[in-house]
């Protein structure tokens, strides 16, 4: 495989087709901008003639984003990966006086409520935060400045301001201050860090940060303001109590996979209500024959926009689609075995299939089904933009450990097809059904059940696993040595 790493961007490329590879491509590798959080991101992917030089130009993009990294839901609120929690007001207050000096001054409005500068957005614009009226860990913030703001302390410029102007609710960021980021490459057995490009074996994506407790900021930036003030717009990432650390590694194969696998530790007894641990946006339709999604182990899903049947195959667009649904306990085949992957197909004018997307989460550390099963009431969101929002885990989720995946393959031309995932030592096998079809897998050693739907049957002989069904799932594994 070939990596390439610049300011902005990392290039992933890997052998596809006889006529293609297949390119990836990451961004959010610099941390430059403080005033957004900058998460390593998917940026695009798609297909290049193997003759080709130029691997930055895709020929066939099937893969445009612009949000793709999974967040979580902090106390009621989507916080982390390109969110921040939104507890900041951003004041029109035109022809302002205020410079990066009072970044950190207090203010007080009519209401006696204290507010502090965080940030000097434009020429007339101000974002604030107030007091927390809460807790430490069950924080709340008021949303609205009554009247105008008299200056209490730590400023430069102290004339009062108005409040007048329009007030909009803005996320406080950047939430996290990054402690690693960092692209790391294999080859024959020995690691380095990537600096430019190189041909290697594997390579990964190191990412950690600390998420900062959003009603720690503002004291800490007022205590940390120095004699005169700031001179230059500092990092509210640098500020603040840390709440939970993340930790998140991609993982990607020389075929192309993407493990994605991240580690949650909670610093502060604060409330995770939903962590999604992957999600990916629609892809292009870029056969002409539209796109359709496959979720094994799902019962139609009964909704106000209709009944939807994953357990098929549901085209994307055009036509109705659930416009905000959680896949609950009750659009599961099996009680025990919640939904825990999702395939898009790609097809041609005459409805060949050419190409597949799957996602989902291994069954590995808190991935097991047994384990997910304590803290899951909904396997993923459906949403009318047709991104994907799979749940790892909802409620009241605690210190978790998982590994999500993201892989584009070749199915068979009719009829869906099978796939393979490495991870931690074992090879995971996938075949999915949705019409009548026998899939003969090669295998090297032996391969064991993992789940399957009873409509489909299996053997094994000659290093060759058949898989039979007309419609449902089947998952096996084999150890590696």
């Amino acid at each position: 495989m070939f990596v390439c790493l610049n300011k902005y961007q990392l290039l992933v490329q890997t052998p596809f087709s006889e006529a293609y590879d297949l390119v990836q491509k990451f961004r959010g590798l610099d941390i430059t901008r403080s005033s957004f959080n900058d998460p390593v991101d998917f940026m695009e992917a798609g297909l290049i003639r193997k003759d080709k030089w130029d691997c930055f130009h895709l020929d066939v993009p099937f893969h445009l984003s612009n949000d793709e990294v999974p967040s979580s839901q902090i106390n009621g609120n989507w916080n982390g990966a390109g969110h921040g929690d939104p507890c900041c007001i951003a004041l029109y207050a035109p022809r302002h006086d205020k410079t990066v000096a009072d970044i950190g001054s207090v203010w007080v409005d009519a209401a006696g409520v204290s507010f502090t500068l965080l940030r000097i957005a434009t020429e007339d614009h101000l974002i604030f935060v107030s007091e927390n009226i809460g807790t430490l860990t069950e924080y709340k913030f008021v949303m609205q400045i009554t009247d105008r703001l008299t200056y209490i302390s730590d400023g430069a410029n102290t004339l009062p301001i108005p409040a007048s102007g329009e007030q909009k609710t803005v996320y406080l960021t950047r939430a996290y201050k990054f402690t690693k980021k960092r692209v790391v490459v294999t080859k024959d057995g020995k690691d380095r860090i990537l600096f430019g490009s190189a041909h290697c074996d594997s390579a990964r994506i190191e990412e950690e940060y600390l998420h900062r407790n959003p009603a720690t900021v503002a004291p800490a930036l007022t205590a940390a303001r120095p004699p005169g003030g700031f001179a230059a717009e500092p990092d509210l990432g640098d500020f603040g109590e840390t709440m939970l650390i993340h930790r998140l590694c991609y993982h990607l194969s020389a075929d192309g996979t993407v493990l994605c696998e991240f580690q949650y530790e909670k610093k502060m007894p604060v409330h995770i209500g939903l962590l999604l641990g992957v999600m990916y946006q629609e892809r292009l339709d870029v056969y002409g024959g539209g796109i359709y999604r496959h979720i094994p182990k799902t019962l139609p899903v009964v909704c106000e926009e209709g009944t939807f049947d994953f357990s098929g195959l549901v085209p994307m667009a055009p036509g109705p689609f659930p416009k905000c649904t959680f896949l609950g306990r009750d659009f599961w085949s099996v009680p025990s075995a919640p939904p825990d992957r999702n395939v898009d197909y790609f097809k041609d004018t005459e409805g060949n299939m050419q190409l597949a997307f799957a996602c989902g989460f291994l069954p590995l550390y808190d991935g097991v089904p047994k384990k997910r099963l304590q803290h899951l009431e909904n396997a993923a969101l459906l949403y009318h933009s047709r991104k994907m929002y799979p749940l790892f885990m909802d409620g009241d989720v605690p210190d978790c450990h998982g590994i999500a995946y993201r892989k584009y393959f070749i199915p068979e031309r009719d009829s869906g097809g099978t796939y393979t995932i490495r991870a931690d030592g074992k090879t995971f096998i996938f075949a999915d059904f949705f019409s009548e079809k026998t899939f003969r897998i090669p295998i090297s050693g032996p391969v064991q059940l993992f789940e399957k739907s009873d409509s489909v049957s299996y053997a094994v002989k000659d290093n060759i696993l058949t898989v039979s069904g007309r419609h449902g799932y089947a998952v096996f594994y084999k150890e590696e040595l």
